[in-house]
This record gives structure tokens, C-alpha cells and sequence, in this order.
């Protein structure tokens, strides 16, 4: 600011005049008896004196008065320019975070095992069955045997649900069949009567396909003997290379038979249509925005086998990226700017 050197400037003008009255001052005297006579030779009459008076003469030491030059205003203070707001990075995700990660990818990598081998199943039981629907077919099982998957189509009867046909894969290769088109049919097992009862549990619930009139339904098998059942509604697709990302359910059934908890993942229906990419090269990521949860969920590991291409997620709000693939799910860590540096003068 420049007020300071405003009033250095005005009071070296009043030094000036101050100086100015000392030099015109009159030399020491007697000033008493001055202004004795002065106040003697008054009179009423002052306007007609002061008319009589002759002009005075002008001194010949006079000064012209002292005449100070107004300080100029003081200069307007530059605008500070705004500041970006400081965005803080996100705080690191905690073990229990990591943890459950890991848990989605794991899942997700057993719905896609499931679904390929409810599909080759499928394709194997429609070359040996022609009427699924007059041999009573009412759903399928996947569950691991040894080092294989077994999968298994099952009537649902008065007594209970029964087996109708039964394939095992391992290696990728069928080393097993059990048919039962006429005849006595066996059983579900236990285990295998559950999973049966927790789809139909889920089944009843009001839960719409995004795409076809019915859901595929993936039931995992439970991982302690009285644990609960996930049966998970996947709607399915309609088109080659067009994925439904929206229209998916989860629901966990408990052993006795009710449902303990279910969710969607999806708010609004949507699909993604991918290209399969040429040989040699890497499937393009698919980009999804999910604002309903923090972190990305075992769907997502799931569309990933599904479609064959890694996701890029943008999970919780504010959104935070997290690249997904069966195989595991990681942070993609947020992109930092370097400060730019100012131009030298004359560069």
C-alpha cells in the first residue's frame, strides 16, 4: 500500500509552511505595548476607518504562499487470483476393503465357471434329450466333483425333486453321463434337494429380467453344511456380443428355507455390446459406473468372464476407479498433474 508515502508527502508540506511563517515573522520587541495602542484606536465607526485606511504596501520580503501538489491516490491493490480448490487423494483401502475385493473375484470367477458349464451342459443334454419340457425338466445344478464340474437337470415331482440327466466335465471334456429319460429317477441328494428348494425360494420373488422373459439361475452350493444359499437371477442375453449389465439379483437363502437377505445391482436396465477382438489382441475394457456400492462387487468379476474383457468400474461417489477381471480386483490409482513451471522472463 502505498498510504505511508501519502503522509511522509503531507507532512513535509506542513514543515514547509511552518518554515515559511518563521522567516515572516517580525523581529522580537515589545509586543504588549503594540497592541495597547492598537486596542486605544479603536473606534465605532470601523467601516469608515477601514474605508480611509490606505492599502498597505506590499512587503518587499514577502513569499509567495507555500502550495502543496495533492498526493496522488494510493494504487489499487492487485486481485489476488483465485485458488484451486485442494483435492486430498483418497484415503488407502483398508484390509477389510481388500478383503472383500478378493472375496468378490473369487465369487465371480465361481459364477463364471458355473455358467460355462451350465452352457456346454446344456448343449450336450439338447443333443440327447428333444422334449426338455415333456421330460419334465424344471432346472440345473452345478457343483465340483474332484477336479471336474458336475452339472445336473432335475424334475421337480410330488415327492421331491429327481435327476433326469447328469453330466460331468473335467479338463474341458465330458468323462461322464447319467441319463434318466424313462424309468425310476433318482433323488437330489440332501445337499442337492437344498440348492433345488433355495431356487424356487428365489424364483417367487417379484424380480424382472432385463432381457428375455426368464432369469438363468446360478445357485452356489453353501460353504459350511447349515449355511445359507446364494442363488443369483442373471438375466441373460438376446443378441451376440450384447450383455445385459442391469437385471441382475442376489439372494441368500437360509436352510430353512426363507430368504435372509437379496439385492439387485443395477437401479436401471442397460447392456454393453462388445466386438470380439482380433487375434492377437487385447480385449478393450468396458468402462461401468456403480454409485450403489464403494467398492465393485462379485457381479462384476462375473461380467468381466462373462464378456471376456477386463472393467474398468467407477464404484461409491465420489467415484473411485477399480480395474476388474476374474482373476482379481485393484484401485486404479488417481492421476496426478505435475505443477507446470513458469516461463522464464524473455523465454
Amino acid at each position: 500500500m502505498r498510504l505511508p508515502q501519502f503522509l511522509s508527502a503531507t507532512a513535509l508540506a506542513l514543515v514547509a509552511v511552518a518554515a515559511s511563517a518563521q522567516r515572516q515573522a517580525p523581529a522580537p520587541g515589545n509586543n504588549l505595548s503594540g497592541l495597547s495602542e492598537t486596542l486605544n484606536g479603536l473606534s465605532d465607526d470601523t467601516n469608515a476607518m477601514a474605508a480611509e485606511a490606505p492599502p498597505a504596501a506590499p512587503q518587499a520580503n514577502a513569499q509567495a504562499p507555500v502550495v502543496t501538489e495533492p498526493a496522488p491516490p494510493p494504487a489499487p491493490v492487485p486481485a489476488t487470483p483465485a485458488r484451486a480448490p485442494l483435492v486430498m487423494p483418497p484415503a488407502p483401502l483398508t484390509r477389510a476393503q481388500l478383503a472383500t475385493l478378493q472375496a468378490a473375484a473369487t465369487r465371480g470367477r465361481l459364477l463364471g465357471t458355473i455358467e460355462r458349464a451350465g452352457r456346454a451342459a446344456t448343449q450336450d443334454m439338447l443333443s440327447r434329450v428333444a422334449n426338455p419340457d415333456g421330460a419334465g425338466i424344471s432346472g440345473w445344478l452345478a457343483e465340483a466333483e474332484g477336479n471336474g464340474v458336475a452339472v445336473t437337470f432335475y424334475q421337480d415331482t410330488d415327492s421331491g425333486p429327481v435327476v433326469v440327466y447328469r453330466v460331468t466335465f473335467n479338463g474341458g471334456r465330458i468323462v461322464d453321463r447319467d441319463v434318466h429319460l424313462a424309468g425310476t429317477r433318482p433323488p437330489l441328494n440332501p445337499l442337492q434337494a437344498r440348492m433345488a428348494a433355495a431356487r424356487a425360494a428365489a424364483s417367487r420373488q417379484d424380480h424382472r429380467p432385463c432381457a428375455g422373459d426368464e432369469f438363468n439361475y446360478f445357485v452356489v452350493p453353501p460353504l459350511t453344511p447349515d449355511g445359507n444359499i446364494d442363488v443369483y437371477q442373471i438375466s441373460p442375453q438376446t443378441a451376440r456380443g450384447v450383455y445385459p449389465v442391469g437385471g441382475h439379483f442376489r439372494t441368500s437363502v437360509a436352510p430353512d428355507g426363507s430368504i435372509a437377505a437379496t439385492r439387485g445391482y443395477a437401479e436401471a436396465c442397460s447392456n454393453v455390446t462388445v466386438a470380439a477382438p482380433a487375434a492377437g489382441v487385447q480385449p478393450a475394457p468396458i468402462t461401468i459406473t456403480h454409485a450403489m456400492d464403494e467398492l465393485p462387487q462379485d457381479i462384476h468379476a462375473f461380467l468381466s468372464a462373462w464378456t471376456g474383457h477386463p472393467l474398468i468400474v467407477a464404484a461409491g461417489a465420489p467415484p473411485r476407479l477399480f480395474a476388474v477381471t476374474p482373476e482379481g480386483i485393484a484401485e486404479i490409482p488417481p492421476q496426478t498433474t505435475a505443477p507446470q513451471r513458469r516461463p522464464s522472463p524473455g523465454r
